[in-house]
């Protein structure tokens, strides 16, 4: 299905839904919000009951998946509110998404997912990857008039296009075009493509893995159950409960990312420039490299008190230390969370302090002059429990070339299993109470008294109220199979291999024979070329991405530079891809003058998932240096302070972090 809208004094207004089932569209026009939701919704489950078997008492609900591509944060926010006049509403939001939506209908459950949570990624490259005779359409979605007639619509309403392609377009084109005629065209393809994706989506996972792609919500979700099912070594993954799981996702901290030296230019700014030669080089396939070739942390773990390397000394878990950095690394290779007057950091400082860490992580610092205090932990077994199934997903990255579906399908498999073990238990849990009657206003009244620390917002729908709170998901035992099921989340693998990442990504690190400009989870830049040794196309090898005559790096996830093809490459995280392209590399580069920033405006969007709104904003946005991470050390250029290199921030002196 899909769901088209136009914007109204700064709201998202749907206008237009499309569902195809492989052989019948629906469709449902109308500018009325409630009557076309009223009209879309009882069509399809009339469509539903009429195509589905008649079910005895004792036969199961019929179930149907309803698939919309972006559910999460667009079509499942505007329809939600609009269910609950048909029969029972489950919703399920995780991190702040809208993950699925069930609907319970007599004996009918409609179940509506997100496809871009199994494949995240657009409908037109989608497209391209599953080889589909037909692409997504084209549509001017800045033309906010449903009932407009006409001559073709002006360049400028068009988002999508060039204006020669647009000019192509306009004179191929023969007779009046009809706003309503044009949607429902565009909105039917997109139905249809994605229903076709799909289709394809499945019976490739089914004959490959024998797995249907219907049950699982995400893609971690659908590569645990194909790890599960077919290659996950028995009673090897134990589920962490309690005090052993919050003390071991302190350890889980993610990829490191610092600006080192934040220009490559060796004239000063108000000259001829000149600049240094660097060098980009990203690991193929960081985490599933890690995930193949290092042991991990298997079994049930086993709680210790005291430094337990005194009695074993290749014991292996996690460890709670008191640790110690050496004063003269240029740059640290751990990192902590920190609270400072602007929030939480993740920073690779110097100084001493107190924290959980994994064993290998801890050895490797052992080599750059950390020194560690172990007081208490859990010591696990070491065993190899996934190389049998990141062997297959490359194996099939390499059989099948680039752009064909099944090397797409291979690459996502293999590179989001890992995120599935370092989910939180937690979840985002929806009531629903029927406040008509006296019984329904009591239960909804108990439930503020008794939740109210945990309840993050409630809104009434007509007679209904909805209460959306923390919750923990379902936890499955078994006393014979202990805790080697449910869930199978698991923060101590997920930590396991974050921090293997940061092992191999130290090789970028502290080396006297080249200077290291910028670091990432699994890139960096250096100035000299890397050994040979280093490179080449199997996982955990390097790739020399771009050979780089100028470049700019602002602060971590912000910088610009010109490689020697001449190409500009510049990435901003938070600011949209057409801010972006208004910005060139000397725009960035004069934002090394200290103080100096740039102010951008750009469209946000509001999401209230009970309210069933979507509304629009302009924000101001501003780019400048920042040095929430590592100290900005600035040197002065005639009369101007230019930010040219950064030092490690000192523990001790962090809360001031701005």
């Amino acid at each position: 299905m899909d769901i088209e809208s136009i914007r109204v004094d700064n709201k998202v207004k749907p206008y237009l839904i499309n569902s195809y089932d492989g052989r019948h569209y629906l469709t449902s026009y109308n500018h009325n919000e409630k009557e076309l939701f009223r009209e879309f919704l009882t069509k399809l489950i009339n469509q539903i009951q009429q195509t589905s078997p008649t079910h005895s008492v004792s036969s199961p609900s019929n179930k149907i998946f309803v698939y919309a591509h972006n559910l999460s944060t667009f079509d499942g926010v505007l329809m939600l509110k609009h269910l609950f006049q048909f029969g029972r509403v489950e919703p399920l939001i995780y991190n702040g998404k809208l993950i699925s939506i069930k609907l319970i209908v007599n004996k009918t459950t409609i179940i509506f997912k997100d496809s871009m949570l199994l494949l995240p990624s657009s409908l037109s490259e989608l497209c391209k990857s599953f080889n589909l005779e037909q692409n997504k359409g084209l549509f001017p979605f800045n033309l906010m008039d449903i009932y407009y007639t006409g001559s073709f619509p002006r360049f400028e309403y068009w988002t999508d296009i060039g204006f020669f392609e647009h000019e192509d377009m306009a004179k191929a084109f023969k007779g009046i075009w009809s706003f309503k005629d044009e949607a429902i065209k565009y909105c039917k393809l997109d139905c249809l493509v994605l229903y076709q994706i799909l289709t394809k989506f499945n019976d490739l996972i089914f004959n490959k893995w024998n797995i249907n792609i219907h049950s699982p919500l995400t893609l971690p979700s659908l590569a645990f159950k194909i790890y599960k099912a077919l290659y996950m070594p028995k009673n090897t993954v134990y589920q962490l409960l309690g005090p052993i799981e919050s003390d071991i996702r302190e350890s889980y901290t993610g990829g490191a990312v610092d600006v080192y030296i934040p220009h490559n230019r060796t004239s000063p700014l108000n000259k001829r420039p000149l600049y240094q030669l660097v060098y980009s080089y990203d690991v193929n396939s960081l985490y599933p490299y890690v995930m193949a070739n290092f042991d991990m942390p298997i079994g049930k773990p086993i709680v210790f008190e005291g430094d337990i390397r005194q009695v074993e000394p290749e014991a292996f878990g996690f460890f709670y230390c008191k640790i110690s950095s050496p004063e003269y690394l240029e740059h640290p290779i751990l990192q902590r969370r920190i609270k400072t007057s602007n929030g939480m950091r993740t920073v690779a400082g110097l100084g001493t302090w107190e924290g959980w860490i994994y064993s290998e992580e801890m050895d490797n610092a052992l080599k750059y002059g950390y020194t560690f205090e172990i007081y208490k932990g859990y010591e696990y077994e070491k065993g190899d429990i996934f190389s049998s199934y990141i062997n297959k997903m490359y194996s099939l990255r390499m059989k099948y070339p680039k752009g064909d579906a099944m090397n797409l399908i291979a690459k996502l498999l293999m590179n989001s299993l890992y995120g599935k073990f370092g989910m939180k238990l937690q979840r985002k849990e929806v009531s629903i109470f029927n406040c008509s009657t006296e019984e329904g206003m009591n239960d909804f009244k108990e439930m503020l008294n008794i939740f109210g620390k945990t309840i993050e917002d409630y809104v009434k729908i007509g007679d209904k109220f909805l209460i959306i709170r923390e919750s923990f998901a379902d936890i499955k035992y078994n006393e014979e199979l202990d805790m080697f099921h449910g869930q199978n989340i698991n923060v101590a693998i997920a930590s396991a291999i974050t921090a293997g990442g940061r092992v191999e990504m130290s090789i970028f690190k502290n080396k006297p024979n080249f200077n290291l400009y910028y670091c990432d989870t699994d890139s960096g830049i250096t100035d000299k070329p890397l050994a040979d040794s280093l490179i080449g196309t199997g996982l955990g090898k390097l790739k020399l991405e771009h050979t780089i005559n100028r470049a700019v790096f602002l602060a971590p996830k912000v910088y610009g530079f010109i490689d020697t093809d001449g190409r500009e490459i510049i990435k901003i995280k938070g600011i949209k891809s057409d801010v972006v392209t208004q910005l060139s590399i000397q725009d960035i580069e004069l934002l090394l003058i200290k103080d100096s920033e740039r102010v951008f405006t750009q469209e946000k969007w509001f999401k209230n998932i009970l309210a069933g709104e979507i509304s629009l904003a302009d924000m101001a946005y501003t780019l400048k240096v920042t040095a929430n991470k590592r100290q900005p050390l600035y040197i002065n250029q005639d009369g101007l302070e230019i930010y040219n290199s950064t030092k490690p921030f000192k523990f001790d002196d962090i809360s001031s972090i701005k």
